[in-house]
């Protein structure tokens, strides 16, 4: 009776134990990292999320959350936020990766869309430009590598001519236990140089996830094996070309990549 007993016993610790490890997995997955495309004209969206041609993405961390983009119209970000559940959040930082209407614009709809005082962080070059379209915008000039919250960095501006203009662009780098994960607005100045200037700032670090606008919708397809080759060389694990990278070019990285790669269209969201 008494060995009986202490079988039952044991049973009950197992099952006991097993619960509580799916419930701490469960919590875990909840409480985690995660990004989520809330702007964008790319991917088949739920029927209460609008499609408009730009990028914005929402970031969610165990302590803090950011939006990095804004998208180009205001009405509709404030809309895709709140149907996605993150309306009326404390936003920690709003985060511009360059200043083209498609990505700044919507500024106003986030700002409002948030219980505090938001800083907006900008490059150097793009600040006088967006504080004079949207004056009440509290900005950070960010003139190189910086971090702005514990794990949390920007690579800095990158500089580029484009269409006749000089244009500076930067992107969201985040810290995590496996590895770096970096969200692109637009890489005019080149993926490639955008992840080679995160492999500058973090040499020995893991380089988990690349995601968001990759402009190569005009460019051939040797071209995109090509920048899809250095990208592999520099170690990018997982992937999710979006936005203005082009069906062909995101169909080359899904080939390439397999179950690495990541959808990363409206609404799709990236959890670590």
């Amino acid at each position: 009776m008494r060995r009986t007993l202490f079988v039952h016993l044991a049973i009950i610790a197992a099952v006991a134990a097993e619960i509580s490890s799916v419930a701490l997995a469960q919590a875990k997955e909840k409480a985690g990292n995660s990004i989520t495309i809330v702007y964008n004209h790319e991917g088949a969206a739920a029927a209460d999320l609008v499609k408009r041609g730009g990028f914005s993405a929402f970031v969610q961390l165990e302590n803090r959350s950011l939006v990095f983009d804004a998208g180009g119209e205001a009405s509709v970000i404030l809309q895709n936020l709140d149907s996605l559940g993150f309306d009326n959040v404390e936003l920690h930082a709003l985060v511009i990766s360059h200043n083209h209407w498609d990505h700044v614009f919507g500024l106003p709809g986030v700002m409002s869309g948030t219980r505090n005082t938001l800083p907006v962080y900008v490059a150097a070059s793009a600040a006088d430009s967006i504080k004079q379209q949207f004056p009440r915008a509290e900005l950070i000039v960010v003139d190189g590598p910086t971090e702005i919250a514990p794990d949390t960095w920007l690579t800095g501006p990158l500089e580029i001519e484009f269409m006749g203009a000089p244009l500076s662009e930067q992107a969201l780098v985040l810290e995590n236990p496996d590895g770096l994960h970096v969200v692109v607005g637009c890489s005019h100045p080149g993926i490639v140089a955008i992840v080679e200037r995160v492999r500058e700032m973090f040499p020995e670090t893991p380089i988990a996830f690349v995601g968001g606008g990759f402009h190569l919708r005009s460019t051939g397809e040797e071209e995109v094996q090509r920048i899809a080759a250095d990208l592999e060389r520099l170690g990018v694990q997982k992937i999710g070309p979006s936005h203005c990278t082009g069906e062909p070019a995101v169909n080359i990285f899904r080939d390439r990549w397999g179950k690495n790669f990541v959808n990363f269209d409206l609404g799709d969201t990236y959890r670590f």
